[in-house]
């Protein structure tokens, strides 16, 4: 199975939700097409409290770091105190996600460097 395809990435999602707190944030992996066509899989968070949406994704092939991309918005956001904690606890998980995505790729290439190679 490729490195960070889809598939890779929905069983890691699975692992994460698993073990955190339930909130009204989706995340749903898409496929994503990265160099010589590869899936490298795209993770999209759609949060309760923010009118965009959230992209996780590998910083670079082989590079164990991931970025967080906070689409677009077509207007300023204007919220109250409760709402304004509700997207703090959201923003938590995000990072939450972006580490454990952070944790599972550099266990793989852990993995990769003690794993014999044959000619």
């Amino acid at each position: 199975m490729p490195y960070r395809s889809k598939q890779v990435l929905e069983q890691w999602v699975r692992e994460f939700t698993a073990d955190t707190d339930k909130t009204s944030t989706t995340i749903e992996v898409l496929r994503h097409d990265g160099g010589a066509g590869a899936d490298t899989g795209l993770v999209v968070m759609r949060m309760h409290d923010l009118p965009s949406d959230v992209f996780l994704y590998p910083v670079g092939p082989g590079d164990p770091r991931w970025e967080v991309n906070f689409g677009p918005r077509e207007r300023d956001l204007v919220m109250s105190a409760g709402k304004l904690r509700g997207l703090a606890k959201e923003l938590d998980r995000v990072a939450a996600l972006c580490e454990f995505f952070e944790f599972k790729s550099e266990q793989h290439a852990s993995r990769s460097r003690h794993t014999p190679t044959t000619s």
